[in-house]
């Protein structure tokens, strides 16, 4: 990845001071008359040369600073697109599609590889991750606090614990789910199980986020390193997960969107799935692990404890 950056910031610097000190050079090669602006010929030169700037900088470490293979990647699929718009309306000629392949359409293959190893090293190390933290349910309890200093796995022997997994504060769908647990509070505190926030916020951060449904007097952990929500196997959301037709739709028929708003994730992983387990006795015995992010916990099924699912 970093090689290919190199070889596409060297080219695309050259190519642009190219254009810029010498404008007529590649209309002469194409045996093209000069456009009567020259200095917009000249600007297109330049703006390919601060890019290359990007792709030199972006070769340093491709996984941070993926943005800008991105935005490279879009100029160089939309500028083919115009050509071709173009072209077919006659206003071009064919020989300019010999600039495009060499600038534009031979790279779309190298970003796009690019981007997908970028977009498939998280999952990779979060799979890792799962790997790394499995341990037994009682262990990994007895590691964690809330923020009142009860040590979880002690609460599960007092009473049964719903530990709800929440996506970053920012998601809309994070946000109904707290409004949910405040609708359905009470029907759970009356069968007698305890409700236990998990998140990925500091304490006085989350603090003001619960205020807005309620929630503040509930027990909650933070849990940045996400050690909790891997120790339960909760992996990151893959695309059709989080941005789903379903989840889409969803936002406006629920009217989430409008009710909630949305907003960024500050520091929290934005992929995070949630996902909902009862424990008892240091042992799981309801869970719910959403499928997508606007899939509706079925909170009076989780309350009915019958067996021990998992240990």
């Amino acid at each position: 990845m970093k090689a290919l950056l190199v070889v596409a910031g060297i080219y695309s610097v050259s190519w642009g001071l190219s254009v810029i000190f010498f404008p007529g050079f590649w209309f002469r090669i194409a045996d093209l008359e000069l456009p009567r602006y020259v200095q917009l010929w000249q600007s297109i030169g330049m703006m390919t040369a601060v890019m290359g700037i990007g792709y030199l900088i972006a070769s340093t470490n491709p996984m941070r600073h993926w943005p800008v293979v991105l935005v490279g990647l879009l100029m160089k699929i939309f500028a083919p697109l115009g050509f071709l718009y173009y072209y077919l309306s006659n206003d071009l000629p064919l020989v300019i599609l010999h600039m495009h392949i060499t600038n534009d359409m031979i790279w779309w293959l190298p970003f796009g590889l690019i981007l997908y190893n970028v977009y498939m090293h998280d999952y990779l190390l979060d799979r890792e991750i799962i790997q790394l933290t499995e341990h037994d349910t009682r262990e990994l309890l007895s590691w964690h606090q809330s923020n009142k200093g009860n040590v979880l796995l002690d609460l599960s022997y007092q009473q049964p614990i719903m530990l709800v997994f929440l996506r970053h504060f920012g998601c809309t769908f994070c946000r109904e789910m707290l409004e949910d647990v405040a609708k359905n509070r009470a029907m759970i505190e009356d069968k007698g199980v305890k409700i236990v926030l998990i998140h990925q916020m500091e304490y006085p951060q989350a603090k003001r986020e619960l205020c807005r449904f309620g929630l503040n007097e509930l027990e909650n952990v933070s849990d940045p390193e996400l050690i909790l929500y891997k120790g339960f196997q909760l992996k990151r959301g893959t695309l059709s997960q989080l941005f789903g037709i379903k989840d889409l739709l969803s936002l406006f028929r629920r009217g989430t969107l409008i009710r909630l708003g949305v907003s960024g994730h500050r520091a929290q992983d934005p992929f995070q799935m949630p996902g909902i387990f009862v424990i008892r006795n240091g042992l799981i015995v309801k869970q719910f692990v959403h499928r997508s992010v606007s899939e509706k916990v079925p909170y009076s099924d989780l309350i009915t404890i019958d067996r021990i699912h998992i240990n």
